[in-house]
């Protein structure tokens, strides 16, 4: 009887933890919610992390129940023990280690967190899938992928969404602000991780059709397929693009690597017979031609957008300055700033999830002469630049070590394997992870990706050997207080896991809230709320902060001190617990222009803020800008005149900076440098008038 009791609850266990991977798979590709601070990102690593916390939880008390610890060892569990370390050593150095603990807000993966989430479902799927399991898995992943591909064929502009002067648009046209229009991104946020989500999943699509007996399942699976190549065709990504070209390659090489025996032999008969020709013939016949169909109706990533191959290599000033530059130069200059964060923390790097702090500290100056001079950097645009950076050379190499075991694992089991199934399963495996590879090196991973980076493997290791798992016992739990004590202890835990997901997930609600509204009350109820909920987040404090001073000099004859303070504790707490957080600091800059416009004792304390973040970004110009209008606010225009020379140094095409120079030198009476500026002001504002501007 408790022999079957204990059969029963493992039982229930392992279908919880089936039925959490199969939700997790559907839902976070697909999930996208307008009341957070970012849409897409947030909620599906909230979605992961209380998938991850629910398959723990279970996990645990399955163990706890069969006093023992079940785990499934594979081919990349030192590297990834590796990995992990490396990832807390970068954590434990980290310039900001709360945002190498959580990740950069409001993207979090990337994160300590999301890289356990990460490792966590990878273990636990080798641990509880078999091949049966796998298959149902991959089914889910694709029909999330149909409704994400639909979306985005929708999103184009097409004859069922028409304009009221009868021109054609897409289905969200003037919902999103970004030109879904142009290159559609789904329920993914961007174009160029549509295209790799894509990329990466096409292969499994493939995959299910061969699979498939039933004919209506073929054609369902072959219009999904074509489908995926014209949803990837409207992202018009070029990384995409080369990722998916790689990918075909893989595809067509592993198969001539696969059947080299029967291709050398010329027996074709046989290849034709595992391959099940005619019948794949025709259905990838189609493909090839809906493939082609949707190159010859719509051009690509590069004819379409129009590539210039000389912007990649062009040097001086000119094509830098114009506006719009080359996607391709801008990433140059991006990835040489992650080059030299990593020579100046080569061991650790500046830690997990810092880009946006520690590239400000090495910005190339010639991304001010770009068209997009003043973008914020969150990644280094470059995954393996990111890790490099970010991780240091113990992270960078931890990381490649994972991906050089699987991909060398994939081209033995390739090389050896005899069975059809397998074989195929095995290069399309590779050739999805190859595509990943390439196509990251001109992006980054986000949260579907990362996914499928850490689960793909598992996917193969799960299809290669299902049975092979291992056991530790677990003696002190046969003692029924201690298994008991163990038990109700982690369903706590779990509790505190999952609550902990939805508190996250509710904080950033009213954090969103709160800085949306323009009542002030309402603002401070809510980032109040926000801040109860999650005291440990200081970009909520500084978000409070700034509303509460607000709040305290709404009323100008009779500013609350009590509350002025209060405001300053909470901008205090924020930049003492991250320091290194320009957002942070800007925001507590925002609130001392607001105070020094009223009293004038603040103007100290706004300057020593604008120099703060000057030092942490000695070469991004408008950051310099506003240091040189602090200066000017407090009277001391010889150093206002010095800041704003060095401002059009670092971007010679400042025509705000230069005007405010021209005004400086006449304030001071330098008529040497007045001549020399207007000259310089005239020669690059064709159209300017130094004199003119002077007089009014």
């Amino acid at each position: 009887m408790l022999l079957s009791m204990e059969m029963g609850a493992s039982n229930l266990a392992e279908k919880v933890v089936e039925y959490t991977f199969y939700a997790v798979f559907f839902i976070v590709p697909i999930i996208w919610l307008p009341v957070t601070s970012e849409l897409f990102e947030f909620n599906k690593m909230i979605v992961v992390y209380l998938g991850t916390s629910v398959i723990l939880a279970v996990w645990a008390l399955k163990s706890i129940e069969e006093k023992q610890i079940t785990l499934r060892r594979t081919p990349v569990d030192i590297p990834i023990v590796l990995f992990v370390l490396a990832n807390i050593l970068s954590t434990i150095f980290s310039i900001d280690r709360h945002t190498s603990i959580f990740g950069y807000y409001t993207r979090l993966n990337g994160g300590l967190l999301s890289t356990f989430s990460y490792i966590i479902l990878f273990y636990a799927f080798v641990t509880f899938f078999n091949r049966e399991k796998l298959l149902k898995a991959l089914k889910v992943l694709v029909a999330s992928s149909a409704v994400v591909t639909l979306y985005a064929i929708l999103q184009h502009p097409n004859p069922f969404f028409r304009n009221p002067d009868g021109s054609f648009r897409g289905i969200d046209a003037g919902y999103w602000r970004q030109n879904s229009e142009a290159r559609v991104f789904s329920t993914l946020g961007h174009p160029n991780w549509l295209a790799a989500f894509i990329l990466m999943l096409t292969p499994f699509g493939l995959y299910l059709l061969t699979l498939a007996k039933n004919l209506w399942i073929k054609t369902t699976y072959l219009l999904l397929l074509i489908g995926y190549f014209l949803a990837f065709t409207f992202t018009y990504s070029r990384g995409g693009t080369l990722g998916f070209i790689a990918m075909l390659a893989v595809l067509v090489a592993g198969l001539i690597a696969f059947y080299r025996k029967n291709i050398r032999r010329w027996n074709w008969k046989a290849v034709f017979a595992s391959l099940k020709w005619p019948k794949t013939a025709f259905f990838v016949s189609v493909i090839i031609i809906g493939w082609i169909l949707t190159l010859f109706l719509f051009e690509n990533a590069f004819t379409s957008r129009g590539l210039d191959i000389t912007s990649l290599t062009a040097q001086g000033e000119t094509q830098l300055a114009s506006e719009g530059a080359e996607t391709g130069k801008i990433r140059l200059i991006v990835w040489k700033g992650g080059l030299e964060i990593f020579r100046n923390f080569p061991l650790f790097g500046s830690g997990v999830e810092t880009f946006t702090y520690s590239y400000y500290l090495f910005r190339p100056t010639e991304n001010n002469l770009t068209g997009e001079w003043d973008f914020l950097y969150n990644k280094a645009h470059n995954e393996f630049i990111n890790y490099l950076s970010t991780t240091g050379i113990v992270g960078f190499t931890s990381y490649m070590l994972i991906i050089i075991t699987i991909v060398i694992y994939l081209l033995k089991k390739l090389w050896a394997e005899k069975t059809v199934f397998l074989g195929v399963f095995y290069l399309l495996a590779l050739s999805s992870y190859t595509g990943y590879l390439v196509q990251n090196f001109f992006g980054f991973s986000i949260v579907p990706i990362a996914l499928l980076f850490f689960l793909i493997p598992a996917f193969v290791f799960v299809a290669a050997n299902p049975q092979k798992n291992t056991s530790l016992k677990l003696e002190f739990l046969k003692n029924s207080t201690i298994g008991l004590v163990a038990k109700v202890g982690t369903f706590f835990l779990g509790a505190i896991l999952i609550s902990g997901s939805i508190l996250m997930w509710t904080a950033d609600y009213y954090y969103t809230t709160g800085i949306s509204t323009n009542d002030l009350g309402k603002s401070y109820q809510d980032l109040k709320f926000s801040t109860a909920l999650r005291p440990d987040e200081p970009l909520y404090k500084a978000a409070l902060g700034l509303t509460t001073i607000s709040l305290a000099v709404t009323n100008m004859e009779n500013i609350s001190k009590e509350r002025l303070k209060e405001g300053f504790d909470y901008l205090n707490q924020a930049t003492n617990s991250s320091p290194n957080n320009l957002n942070i600091l800007e925001i507590r800059l925002d609130a001392l222009k607001g105070l020094a416009a009223l009293d004038q004792r603040y103007l100290p304390q706004m300057v020593e803020t604008a120099e703060k973040i000057a030092v942490l970004a000695p070469t991004e110009a408008k950051k310099q800008y506003d240091l040189a209008s602090a200066y000017t606010a407090i009277g001391d225009i010889e150093k206002s005149q010095k800041q704003l020379e060095k401002v059009v140094e670092l971007k010679f095409n400042y025509q705000l900076a230069w005007e405010s120079l021209l005004r400086i030198d006449k304030k001071l009476g330098d008529s040497s440098s007045l001549a020399k500026h207007k000259e310089d002001y005239e020669s690059i504002f064709k159209e300017a008038d130094a004199n003119q501007l002077l007089e009014n």
